[in-house]
């Protein structure tokens, strides 16, 4: 009883280690999601702070469809949170975050977001007030997902294998006489 005790001890201990590798992990991915809408809004606020035209910068005239592209993007909202200019595009127009969110970068001054809009498609959003105007940057989580499902994968399977480790040393403990010694054949 003493030994199963044990070794469930360890697989316990083993199965908590590689979990909070898993978790570990991934909030280091989804975190990493957040830095190029990041930049991105921070660019565009620095612009619209001196000056720039519209918030846009040089080089960005292309939209981004977010139904279809995993390319960062950016929105400029006014004071009355409606998108005035930028780069990303739904169903044609300028994307339009939910309530509640831009108050919060107002507030604050900025606001990290994972937004999901209504037909599933995740994104992660920075949200950088400037002035009076917000400007959100983000980009699809698409990416960053697929890789946590691969890292996860590969932790089930490194998990999986040191449980089996786990086993046979249990089953060799086992049979192994209490003297110490194994039998020799």
């Amino acid at each position: 009883m003493t030994r199963i005790v044990r070794w469930s001890a360890i697989a316990l201990i083993v199965t908590a280690l590689f979990a909070s590798l898993y978790l570990v992990m991934q909030q280091i991915e989804r975190q990493g999601a957040d830095d190029a809408p990041a930049r991105l809004a921070s660019q565009v606020a620095s612009q619209l702070a001196s000056g720039g035209a519209g918030g846009i910068p040089a080089g960005t005239d292309d939209s981004v469809d977010l139904a279809a592209s995993d390319a960062a993007f950016f929105v400029v909202y006014d004071a009355a949170d409606r998108p005035v200019s930028g780069t990303g595009r739904a169903n044609g127009d300028l994307a339009s975050i939910p309530p509640g969110v831009l108050d919060q970068a107002r507030r604050e001054g900025s606001n990290h977001v994972t937004w999901q809009t209504s037909d599933g498609r995740r994104f992660a959003t920075v949200e950088q007030r400037a002035g009076d105007s917000v400007v959100l940057g983000g980009q699809s989580l698409a990416p960053t997902e697929k890789r946590i499902d691969q890292l996860g994968l590969l932790i089930l399977v490194a998990w999986l294998s040191v449980l089996a480790i786990v086993a046979v040393a249990f089953l060799v403990e086992r049979v192994t006489p209490a003297g110490g010694d194994a039998p020799r054949g």
